[in-house]
């Protein structure tokens, strides 16, 4: 646990909002490296700490109310997705510093470090007025409506991914490594995954499909491109069915070296089973349960997934390009 610093304190520096996750070592470390900065620059800033069943948007309401003029988020796409919400209510611009497991949003607003993140914050605290808002991105929240195996429908946000099927099984089998390599692993061992019978508009045939998937970032994981036509903060999704694949371990062999080769071609829409429309809307129905997911964070198995574009932004703090 990360004690809250300086909760009343003001000086002429913004009042600043720290949101920070604790799971990760290089989260405490970056804490560290950006509190210290803070304090030598008289800095007012108030830290809350995730937790398990508090995982952000408790904490971003909290900092909204002690009057935070920006929040700096410690940790990974997961933690930036529960504190959104409510920065875009307030208006409220978000720096992050990137110190979760694959960092989508950050890297695709140009934050590929903590030391940069870090060193970024630290110069819009000193910009004001238009220096300041030149680095704003405006990031859509996007809204996920979900069917549980159960029936029970639910709500909530996200920002740059989500998808059902095969991708998902990948994300729920990563922890047999870590880091990025364990989303590696998880993908392998879901490459050969049943396929699924989907029905709603995601979908031009009968046949079963890997995964259906819906992106605002072209490069979800890694750097090969798999959604070349995807921009983090466009109104549209880049909408993907994949499959059906060929029956056969040796000809799925052969349909999966296809797809790397075109993706690593920087052409994965040439692939005949990649199929990609641009779309500000995606229903997929299932016939039977499989995972889903939201920003790499597995939600469960279920059976209906309706993804909205939003139009609520996210100011997102970030270098120029």
């Amino acid at each position: 646990m990360i004690a809250n610093d300086r909760p009343d304190q003001r000086s002429a520096t913004a009042g600043v909002g720290i949101i920070v996750n604790p799971k990760h070592v290089a989260t405490r470390r970056a804490y560290t490296a950006l509190s210290e900065a803070l304090r030598d620059r008289a800095a007012a800033y108030r830290t809350m700490t995730t937790t398990a069943v508090r995982d952000g948007r408790w904490q971003a309401e909290q900092l909204v109310d002690w009057g935070a003029e920006v929040i700096i988020v410690l940790g990974g796409d997961g933690t930036i997705r529960a504190a959104a919400p409510v920065l875009a209510e307030a208006g409220i611009p978000a720096a992050l510093v990137p110190t979760g497991t694959a960092n989508v949003l950050s890297r695709h607003v140009g934050l590929g470090s903590t030391r940069q993140a870090i060193a970024h914050c630290l110069s819009i605290l000193r910009s004001a007025g238009d220096e300041a808002d030149a680095s704003i991105r405006r990031i859509p929240i996007n809204t996920a409506n979900f069917r549980r195996a159960d029936g029970r429908w639910e709500q909530t946000a996200f920002l740059c991914l989500a998808g059902i099927g095969g991708d998902a099984r990948a994300v729920a089998r990563h922890h047999g490594l870590p880091g990025l390599a364990g989303y590696a692993w998880g993908a392998v061992r879901a490459l050969f995954a049943q396929g699924l019978t989907v029905t709603g508009d995601a979908v031009t045939s009968g046949d079963p499909v890997w995964s259906v998937m819906a992106s605002k970032v072209a490069r979800p994981a890694g750097p090969i491109s798999v959604f070349p036509s995807a921009r983090v903060d466009d109104e549209q999704f880049s909408a993907l069915t994949v499959g059906p694949l060929p029956r056969g371990s040796a000809r799925a062999v052969r349909a999966w070296a296809g797809i790397a080769a075109a993706c690593l071609k920087g052409r994965p829409e040439s692939h005949p089973l990649m199929h990609y429309r641009s779309t500000t809307a995606v229903t997929i129905r299932l016939d039977a349960p499989a995972p889903a997911q939201l920003d790499g964070d597995l939600i469960g198995d279920c059976l209906e997934l309706r993804l909205s574009a939003g139009r609520q932004r996210l100011l997102v703090s970030a270098p120029r390009p």
